[in-house]
């Protein structure tokens, strides 16, 4: 456990290669918040459990829980701890339709992501195996909680501070951050990491242009006067706008190296794109990840006319700009 103040890290364990995700307990007059929840596992329930033994409060004491994405890392104990706490779970209303798109037993999307994929050109073996995967997160999200919309503009009390909220969009389409003006914090999820790049993944039923979002978030976000950021994963951090250009610069330069993939190749799917960058020995959850962030990179280029794109036979292909 580190803390800054009022600001507590929790570290919860994953079942991933993230191995981590950083929770955030922040002390107030009024009672506790929690910012992220953590994955449904009894692991992640056991560190809660015993980060309420160290700092000593009761589960009454939380007086509310925010939640920065959908993602299953941040979303998935959510419900859990508002039975615990009976504390109501704040997010936004896009990414709690995404949370139902995504993990709802009901939602149809894990066979539409199969089909998706398989027409941007993954071997049926992978294709295969897909929707069971994606059906499997269900178990760690599970119970929703209910929940209230917060939005951008607004501002909150995260503990004894109001916060702005901001629209941080990119990594996921509703991805909100939280900003103090008074001591200049950011609690920031997955929208700026220190050390790994945000995943940044074009998905069926969401934003059709994530990679343009998050550079527009970027862009938007850098003048903001930040001393730390709280992200989800790493450590607590100072260089604020050095990140950003940092991220900016890793976007530009895999942008100019797929430019030249299609350029060599002149005509090729997703899939071999993929391939071509992080090879063929992944995990179909790494595949999964590696897959979406490829066609988020080179619909970037398409919608800029830096590529094109043609169907033919119902497998999408991405092909050299006719001279």
């Amino acid at each position: 456990m580190n803390r800054w103040g009022d600001i507590i890290k929790v570290a919860l364990p994953l079942p991933f290669p993230l191995k981590i995700i950083n929770a955030y307990l922040i002390e107030g007059k009024k009672g506790y918040t929690i910012v992220d929840a953590g994955l449904h596992t009894t692991e992640a329930l056991e560190t809660w459990k015993q980060i309420q033994q160290e700092v000593g409060f009761t589960w009454e004491d939380v007086e509310k829980i925010i939640i920065t994405h959908y993602h299953p890392d941040h979303f998935g104990l959510a419900g859990t701890l508002q039975n615990l706490t009976q504390a109501p779970v704040y997010i936004s209303e896009t990414d709690w339709k995404q949370a139902m798109l995504f993990f709802d037993r009901e939602s149809s999307l894990p066979d539409e992501m199969a089909e998706f994929y398989k027409k941007h050109g993954l071997p049926e073996a992978w294709v295969k195996q897909i929707p069971d995967h994606l059906r499997g997160f269900c178990r760690w999200v599970e119970p929703h909680p209910q929940v209230e919309f917060i939005r951008a503009g607004e501002m909150i009390e995260l503990g004894d501070y109001p916060y702005q909220i901001y629209h941080t969009p990119g990594h996921a389409d509703g991805h909100l951050s939280f900003y103090d003006p008074k001591r200049q914090l950011l609690m920031g999820g997955d929208f700026l990491l220190p050390k790994i790049t945000p995943n940044i993944s074009l998905w069926p039923k969401c934003h059709s242009n994530p990679l343009a979002l998050f550079l527009e978030t970027l862009a938007q976000m850098k003048d903001l006067a930040v001393k730390q950021v709280f992200p989800a994963h790493g450590q607590v951090f100072d260089f604020y706008q050095e990140r950003i250009s940092q991220l900016e610069n890793h976007h530009k330069k895999r942008l100019q190296q797929i430019q030249k993939i299609v350029a060599e190749r002149g005509r090729l799917t997703t899939a071999d794109t993929c391939f071509a960058i992080f090879g063929q020995n992944l995990s179909i959850h790494n595949l999964r990840f590696a897959m979406a962030e490829t066609l988020a990179h080179l619909e970037y280029l398409r919608q800029n006319n830096q590529i094109d794109g043609e169907e033919k036979d119902d497998i999408y292909f991405y092909i050299k700009p006719h001279s």
